[in-house]
């Protein structure tokens, strides 16, 4: 069945200039009363659109949900706690809900599964339109998934490292490719463009290139990291001293996982599974990989050979988080990866030598 048999469309969103509050949601119920506020402060005038609100997945919220609500605008608003800010172009995939407010998750579970199947990854937020709260048991709320543009990433940074000639020819056949591809499609292709890259560019390459397509860390978070960095740095005089005051602050805080460590001037990170669960349920090594993977177009082809290479994309995740922290660039290597059957995967980040 297609995506549009299944009432879900793909849609090519332009930046907008929105006007936004950011907030701990407790019940969605609670959304129409915050817009209202909102439309108060607002002058009528300026308000370019139906209200949304964003909810990210990575959060310090340990109950309710992190969103960030508002309207497009047409001019700048500020004060009320209110912040006007560009929300950048993005790629989605749209299914509307239509009936009671409660039902929303509901929706998402086909609209999440359909992208997954397709071999399409998530950024770290979801977006809800809000076209009609008024009546908690028949609104109407477009679910919007949010596609990590990996794609137009990954030809970007093929183009600036190793130039047009290049690029094009590792992006050979992606053409064939769109969001209803199905996974094997995309892995199958994504396979050969990685081993066409083995063949065209050097280690420092691969990783320059790769690590650059990785999920974008929220800005937020990384610069937290910066402040305890800068902070312990002007305390102690001592770079590595610092370090280790990050990665404490990182084990208290619920946004890093598991807490990274540091061998002399390498950290090493290690991911925990995807669905810890399956992870601890599982009875093979196979199954026990596949629960720890967390990219859709891996997860299911874990055996038919895709190149370590790969793993530089989740390389940086690592390089986003430290070379933030530190305000210095980093090297991250690969010391552990499903593709090379390790039943998780690890890095370990270089840290400069004057730091």
């Amino acid at each position: 069945m297609s995506l549009k048999e299944k009432g879900i469309e793909h849609k090519e969103l332009d930046a907008t200039l929105v006007a936004t509050t950011r907030f701990v949601l407790g019940e969605r119920e609670e959304l129409a009363g915050v817009f209202a506020r909102m439309a108060q402060a607002i002058p009528p005038e300026a308000i370019a659109g139906p209200p949304f609100a964003i909810i990210n997945f990575i959060t310090t919220v340990k109950e309710g949900s992190d969103v960030e609500a508002g309207f497009p605008v047409n001019r700048v608003i500020e004060g009320d706690g209110i912040s006007t800010r560009l929300l950048p172009a993005m790629r989605v995939l749209s299914l509307v809900h239509e009936g009671p407010l409660d039902g929303v998750g509901g929706t998402y579970r086909p609209l999440f599964s359909s992208a997954y199947a397709n071999g399409l990854i998530s950024d770290e937020f979801c977006r809800e339109v809000c076209h009609d709260l008024s009546d908690p048991a028949s609104c109407r709320v477009e679910l919007q998934f949010v596609i990590h543009d990996w794609d137009r990433l990954f030809r970007g940074n093929l183009d600036r490292v190793l130039g047009t000639t290049a690029m094009q020819a590792i992006m050979a056949g992606h053409d064939a490719l769109n969001v209803e591809s199905a996974v094997d499609a995309r892995f199958t292709w994504s396979k050969g463009a990685v081993e066409r890259l083995d063949n065209s560019a050097s280690e420092f390459e691969k990783y320059e290139i790769l690590s650059r397509c990785a999920h974008v860390f929220p800005a937020e978070h990384v610069e937290r990291l910066r402040v305890v960095y800068d902070e312990a740095k002007e305390v102690t005089g001592d770079g590595l001293l610092a370090v280790d005051a990050v990665l404490e602050f990182m084990e208290k805080d619920p946004v890093w996982g598991r807490r990274p460590y540091r061998e002399g001037r390498t950290i090493f990170a290690t991911k925990n599974p995807r669905d810890p669960k399956a992870f601890e349920a599982a009875s093979t090594p196979e199954e026990k990989r596949k629960a720890a993977c967390f990219c859709p177009i891996i997860r299911q082809h874990l055996e038919k050979g895709m190149s370590p290479t790969f793993c530089y994309c989740s390389s940086g995740w690592e390089r986003r988080q430290w070379e933030g922290a530190i305000g210095r660039p980093v090297r991250v290597d690969v010391v552990k990866t499903l593709l090379r059957g390790d039943d998780h995967c690890q890095f370990a980040i270089h840290l400069p030598e004057d730091l």
